[in-house]
């Protein structure tokens, strides 16, 4: 069973997470993880609800800081102190 890995990013931050996928994608491959982060939100979904149920499962949350993910008031209080 694969661990899975919720990505937490700014959204300013998406070439650096783009780039962290295919550093994952060999583990995504050999099942040793799953990956998933708010691009994976469906069009037309409420994006609270999915982003708080995938960040309360995952047993990895990967924190990609930056200035811009510090400056974000939800990256900061809600997906950083989970």
């Amino acid at each position: 069973m694969p661990f899975e890995v919720f990505i937490s990013y700014s959204h300013r931050d998406r070439a650096f997470r783009d780039e962290l996928d295919k550093h994952l994608a060999n583990l995504r491959r050999q099942q040793v993880i799953s990956s998933w982060y708010d691009g994976d939100i469906a069009p037309g979904t409420e994006w609270q609800p999915q982003i708080m149920a995938h960040l309360n499962t995952a047993q990895i949350i990967l924190l990609l800081i930056s200035a811009d993910f510090m400056a974000s008031d939800f990256c900061y209080s809600t997906e950083m102190t989970q």
